[in-house]
């Protein structure tokens, strides 16, 4: 039977699928790719004795199945339970069904019959809870175990970015559009400093590979604006606080996924303005006066929520820790707190890079 999938194994359990397959001829070799670590992965043909092994520490393991007295060849259809601490492979033959799976197990009935014979090869690839199925008669092909790659590259393929809860941290650069700018108004002599940093964390939960939601909550550094004019000088700071809550939609690509965002953020902001006016003299009947100057400070702070919109690609080193990158762009706008008048109404761009940790 033709390969189903073309995948790679790490050389571990390639090399001890292949040491069974050449060892014994009356034996089929059943691999299991991304198992839970140390899972104990257990192999049924219909009634016949259980054959398990440990799942390593990566999550592979490879099992030998005796053929016993059977014909040459059987047909078969997969059943795999996943569970915590194990997997659990059944091979039934057509329209033969097996007991149901066990409490706080997943079941995949995998589409479709396969041919099984003395030297059959299966590889179950698991993706958390679901399931897929690869076949080759006899051992499997050198660029299945990943020979004649290079370690990154066969860590690469072998590495799957994960389901589940997912926490982050990053740090990054935020961009008003035009909030400080216009706090220059006509002034003479204006400098801004938008070029500031900004922190991000939060929880991302991948309900599948390519479906989750995420929640960030990022803090940028004040930006701000100073300058002065013929009589006065001043100086505006924006300090904000963003919350996003965003459905996330993903494509896996080896040890990659690209991603993209959309949902809502909910804001706060005080836009501070300190003013200064210089004493002024005039002369009113000969006589010269002094016009007292004086400092004014203003305040205005929002708050509401908005739309917004992002994307990103992270990448997984090993099935727990991983690196990514992201943008976020948030709509600002809101009326002041309080008050008839005054606010906010900018988009604010947020570029980040960090860590991600996969905790269950």
């Amino acid at each position: 039977m033709n390969n189903i999938r073309q995948f790679r194994v790490s050389t571990t359990v390639g090399a001890f699928a292949i040491t069974i397959c050449a060892s014994t001829a009356a034996a089929q070799t059943v691999i299991v790719r991304n198992a839970p670590p140390s899972a104990k992965v257990e192999v049924q043909v219909n009634t016949g004795a259980v054959a398990s092994a440990a799942a390593d520490t990566d999550g592979n393991a490879g099992v030998a199945v005796d053929f016993g007295s059977r014909a040459d060849e059987i047909d078969v259809g997969f059943f795999v339970d996943v569970c915590t601490e194990a997997v659990r492979i059944q091979l039934m033959s057509p329209g033969v069904q097996p007991a149901p799976a066990a409490a706080g197990c997943t079941r995949n009935e995998v589409w479709g019959v396969f041919v099984m014979r003395r030297v059959t090869t299966f590889v179950v690839d698991l993706d958390g809870t679901a399931a897929s199925i690869h076949v080759t008669q006899g051992p499997p092909p050198a660029a299945w175990v990943g020979r004649g790659q290079s370690e990154t590259t066969r860590r690469f393929f072998q590495t799957t970015p994960p389901l589940g809860l997912v926490l982050f941290g990053a740090a990054g650069i935020p961009t008003f559009s035009h909030t400080i700018d216009s706090a220059c108004g006509n002034a003479t002599t204006c400098s801004r400093e938008t070029f500031t940093g900004a922190g991000a964390a939060g929880a991302t939960y991948w309900i599948k590979s390519f479906l989750g939601a995420q929640i960030t909550f990022a803090k940028p550094a004040p930006a701000s604006a100073f300058g002065s004019g013929d009589r006065f000088r001043f100086d505006s700071t924006l300090d904000s606080r963003l919350i996003t809550i965003a459905a996330t939609a993903g494509v896996p690509v080896g040890a990659m996924r690209l991603y993209g965002l959309g949902g809502g953020n909910y804001h706060r902001a005080t836009f501070v303005t300190t003013e200064t006016i210089n004493d002024a003299t005039v002369v009113v009947n000969n006589v010269t006066q002094t016009i007292a100057g004086g400092t004014e400070t203003f305040e205005h702070r929002t708050e509401g929520w908005n739309w917004m919109i992002g994307g990103g690609l992270e990448g997984w080193i090993t099935k727990s820790i991983g690196f990514y990158v992201e943008a976020q762009s948030a709509r600002l706008k809101a009326s002041d707190v309080g008050a008839a008048e005054g606010g906010i109404d900018d988009h604010l761009l947020l570029i980040v890079a960090g860590a991600r940790v996969r905790v269950f």
